[in-house]
């Protein structure tokens, strides 16, 4: 009989396949981008900091999959957008494009996510994690069956060194006149490429990095790893429901903010794109939408003046609190300016195909 913990987890989980298969294909479409845009957090969170941005600085956005000086962001949605199920397949293309993606994993990082693929791809077995985690033996329906696989996983990948995580150790830091006893964490393993294997193949829609590192750790007992493991994904599968919420929220209020805009408008599909990723720039709003950077601009001062963004310096779009004042001139299919904004934006809709076609040519 399941314990209370994983009666709430399977509760959890079916709640978020339920809402996910119920929503509209715009929410869908959003959340997939926000998926790409978590399963950066995750990998992050995975991997480790990495020696990343000038001298070896940390970005100061480096949580953000658009704003992140890492390079490691280009080689994570490069790889998501060729290894994916179509949702996230096509998300990551659209951040491929965003953010100009170019430098994909080297061969030692590709090696550790080829064996969390063939992991997953191997039919649930029960291992030690997932006999303690109660998840042996699920039937292909129960809304548990996909945290089973990625628990069997867990299992196959934690006998190689690649994977298992090794406890940090103590070091001795000599000083001029006493030593000084400090700990020294131990590298980051392979808990990363599970979790993008996962995202890669929806194993547990819309839930990234459902794994932690603690199910990895070599110096715990079964029954340790698995409290960890049932305790973070509960947690991972309510924060994801709540963020679909936000997104389906955030969409409807973009909707109700841009009726007034002309039937011309991009703004929607701009907003679309804020919802998903926060803190944007005018100029990955024009490779996501497909504009120049006139149109993007355009479609930018179109949302500020909903009251949906703040322009900032640089370029910076940054969402608006909700309440934020709309302005008169987000609504001109009314009134007498009409007829000239309709012709405005048949106008920048042709400039924007022209720009298109002649960066085509180029590339």
């Amino acid at each position: 009989m399941l314990n209370l913990d994983l009666t709430s987890l399977g509760y959890a989980l079916g709640r978020l396949a339920g809402a996910t298969r119920f929503a509209s294909p715009e929410i869908r479409k959003v959340a997939a981008l926000a998926t790409v845009s978590d399963a950066w957090r995750a990998y992050r969170r995975d991997a480790g900091a990495g020696d990343v941005g000038p001298a070896h600085e940390a970005s100061a956005d480096s949580m953000s999959i658009l704003l992140t000086d890492d390079p490691r962001r280009d080689a994570v949605v490069l790889w998501l957008a060729t290894h994916g199920v179509s949702a996230i397949a096509d998300a990551a293309t659209t951040v491929v494009r965003m953010v100009n993606a170019t430098r994909g994993f080297e061969a030692d990082a590709l090696a550790l996510l080829n064996a969390a693929q063939d992991a997953v791809a191997q039919a649930p077995a029960g291992g030690p994690l997932t006999r303690a985690c109660g998840l042996a033996d699920l039937g292909p329906d129960h809304p548990l069956q996909g945290l089973a696989r990625a628990t069997a996983a867990v299992d196959i990948l934690i006998t190689t060194a690649e994977f298992a995580e090794v406890p940090g150790h103590d070091a001795i830091l000599p000083l001029p006149s006493r030593s000084m006893r400090h700990y020294v964490a131990s590298e980051p393993a392979g808990c990363w490429a599970l979790s993008l294997a996962l995202v890669a193949r929806g194993v547990v829609p819309s839930v990234t990095g459902i794994i932690p590192r603690t199910a990895f750790r070599l110096d715990l007992e079964d029954v340790e790893r698995s409290t960890a493991l049932i305790d973070y994904s509960n947690h991972a599968a309510l924060a994801s429901f709540t963020e679909l919420e936000r997104v389906e929220t955030m969409v409807g209020r973009g909707r109700d903010a841009l009726t007034g805009l002309s039937r011309n408008a991009r703004a929607a599909e701009s907003w679309a794109l804020v919802v998903a990723f926060g803190p944007i720039r005018r100029t990955q709003i024009a490779r996501g939408v497909g504009l120049s950077r006139a149109g993007a601009d355009i479609q930018a001062r179109a949302l500020a003046a909903a009251g949906l963004v703040v322009l900032e310096t640089g370029g910076l779009v940054t969402p608006a609190l909700p309440g934020s004042p709309q302005s008169p001139s987000a609504s001109l299919d009314h009134g007498p300016l009409c007829a000239a904004t309709a012709d405005l934006d048949i106008a920048m809709a042709e400039i924007d195909r022209l720009l298109s076609r002649g960066l085509d040519y180029r590339h």
